[in-house]
Formats: C-alpha cells, structure tokens, sequence
C-alpha cells in the first residue's frame, strides 16, 4: 500500500479507536459508520474504475499489528546489520585517510587504528609504507601495493599468522610486543637511502608492533 493509502488508514485506525473510547459523540459516531460503511462498499469499485489502490477493512483492522511487526523487523535487522566490533569499509578508510578524524576503526582481525603518531592516526602512518622515501637515511620498508583496503587485509593475515604462532619471531619491549611474520612470499620492498642502493630488494617479512590489540606500525621487513 502506497504512502497516501497508509495515511488514510491511518485516519481511519484513529477514528475508530475515538469510537471505542467514546470520545466522538453519538451523531458524529452514526456519520462515521455511514460513511464509512458507504467506503467500504464503494473500494473495490473505485479501485477498479480509478486504478487505485484504496486502503480496505483489512487494512485497518491490521494496520497496528502490521506497524509492531515493521518495527520489530527493522529493529532486528538494523542490530544484526551492526556488528560488535566496526570494519570499515575501503571508502570509510579512505575517508579516514582524508580527514582528520580521530575515530577508532577495528579490523575484521581485531587490530585497533587510534589516533596517534606524527600523522595524526595509526591508520595514515600504516600508509606512509605503501610508497618508497628514496631520501629517507636508511631503509625504508615499502608495500607492493598502495591500497589502503589491501594494506589492510595483508596486515591482518600477518597479525592472525603471528597469533597462531606459524613462522613468526616475537619480542616484547615494554608494553608493546613485536611480531616479525614471514609471509613466505613477496609482500613488498626495502626503500630508503639503503634499500635503493641495493636495488630495492625484495621483502618477505612483515613486522607488526602492537600495544595490546592496538596497532603501532606495521611494514615489509627483510631480515
């Protein structure tokens, strides 16, 4: 039932509820059942003849089951629709990228980008290793690709590999711990003044530094 036929519906619900409540008075009460006993005879003849979709006895009498059951449904999918833990989408981390929003994004392995770092977010710095500083004294891990979304995801297929314990070195400095993951395959490179003199080779590696669940850096690493 289209929009306007819901709000005649609608009328009708509260006229007739008026009714059981004796709030309208006797003459408006025998107006109300003729009219709308002459409605009710007229609808499917006016439907036919206008091409409209006039609201019916059933309408009315259903509308407030139906109105429950439509909240219901939309409450049930709006909470199964909101995870517990937030992942962004590849557009909600660029905007991220973007803006200088502080908001906390969860990855889908649980790894926390905050705020923080010279950037202004863990989530910007994690990106200044998807592109080579040639000039930057020293080496300079670097991510074959320079998409946000897939950083992402190759982070955490490393951070899942190092809580599993496979072909990963661990260190705890302090608070933080420090993973050195071997992807055994061809993750990035190695930049920077060092690794442009050595015609940037290849790195197989991925070192993680997390506080807790919370991500510090990340970056291609060759041991």
């Amino acid at each position: 039932m289209s929009r306007s036929n819901r709000q005649v519906a609608r009328l009708i619900e509260e006229l007739v509820r008026g009714v059981q409540t004796g709030k309208i008075k006797l003459r408006w009460i025998v107006l109300f059942v003729i009219l709308a006993a002459g409605y009710f005879l007229l609808q499917p003849m006016l439907n036919e003849k206008l091409g409209a979709d006039l609201p019916g006895l059933n309408d009315v009498a259903d509308s407030p089951q139906e109105s429950q059951q439509t909240r219901r449904r939309d409450s049930a999918q709006t909470s199964e629709s909101t995870p517990a833990t937030h992942s962004a989408t590849s557009d909600e981390l660029q905007e991220i990228l973007r803006s200088d929003t502080r908001r906390v994004y969860t990855s889908r392995a649980g790894l926390r980008y905050t705020g923080g770092s010279l950037q202004g977010h863990r989530l910007k710095h994690l990106m200044t290793h998807a592109r080579d500083q040639p000039d930057r004294a020293g080496q300079h891990g670097v991510f074959d690709t320079d998409d946000v979304a897939e950083i992402v995801s190759l982070v955490d297929e490393a951070y899942l590999q190092a809580q599993a314990g496979r072909d990963t070195r661990t260190q705890r400095e302090e608070e933080r711990t420090v993973y050195d993951v071997n992807m055994r395959r061809r993750v990035g490179y190695i930049g920077g003044q060092s690794g442009n003199r050595r015609n940037r080779p290849a790195a197989k590696h991925i070192r993680i530094v997390v506080e807790g669940d919370r991500l510090i850096t990340a970056f291609p690493l060759r041991p």
